[in-house]
């Protein structure tokens, strides 16, 4: 997935004097007051905020909201909280950082990321799998709408040429690549490593594997065959 197309960019002021980008013709805060914007969206959030100390924001614009969010997270967590943005238009990323805009407490921003990217990085998977809160900028998800589906709906390749982007470890990448590169992993571990006639150690630690999966997959098989 390419990352969206930007037609046209300009830098407003508001009323209240902040600094309000307009991508495409949107513009990504209230050309009014974007504090007070900023400030309803984190009323809406109160629960979500108080539950979860972590928090995915989908789109950054000139980080109001961010800033918002952050300050309510210190209020209710004090420093345990993290926070991880995605903003898809790294000019828009480039001009909040470079005017000082953004609160940078606990928090990380990918920009420009597509999806392969954003899901080839680790620490973003493991902040993924902690189920953090989600908060959806309008704005910007309305501006980047597919952008940020794309990313919502990603699945992870699952052939093992694909895989081996992924790999770290040139010892699991030596193992994988012995097999059919358009196998997936799942016809590797199910089908291609059993039904081997010379085993060597590292099929055994993947056999262990299958045992320790075998329910979740049985149960996968069932509701597909229904």
């Amino acid at each position: 997935m390419s990352l969206p197309k930007i037609t046209s960019y300009e830098v407003k002021t508001s009323r209240t004097e902040q600094k309000v980008p307009v991508v495409n013709g949107v513009h990504l805060h209230s050309i009014y007051n974007p504090f007070k914007e900023a400030e309803s969206l984190v009323h809406a959030q109160l629960e979500n905020l108080k539950n979860k100390n972590e928090v995915l924001i989908l789109g950054l614009g000139f980080a109001y909201h961010v800033n918002a969010i952050i300050e309510k997270l210190g209020q209710f967590h004090g420093e345990n909280f993290r926070v991880i943005v995605i903003e898809p238009n790294i000019q828009v990323y480039e001009d909040c950082v470079s005017s000082d805009l953004l609160n940078k407490t606990n928090v990380l921003i990918y920009s420009g990321f597509n999806s392969t990217e954003l899901y080839s990085d680790l620490d973003f998977i493991h902040f993924l799998l902690r189920k953090p809160a989600m908060i959806a900028h309008p704005p910007s998800f309305n501006l980047y709408q597919n952008y940020f589906k794309n990313i919502l709906t990603f699945e992870a390749p699952k052939r093992v040429n694909d895989v081996l982007g992924f790999v770290e470890s040139l010892e699991v990448k030596k193992y994988l690549s012995s097999f059919n590169p358009n196998s997936t992993l799942e016809e590797v571990l199910y089908n291609e490593i059993p039904n081997k006639t010379q085993f060597e150690e590292a099929d055994f630690l993947a056999m262990a594997l299958v045992e320790m999966t075998k329910k979740s997959h049985e149960k996968k098989l069932s509701l597909e065959d229904n």
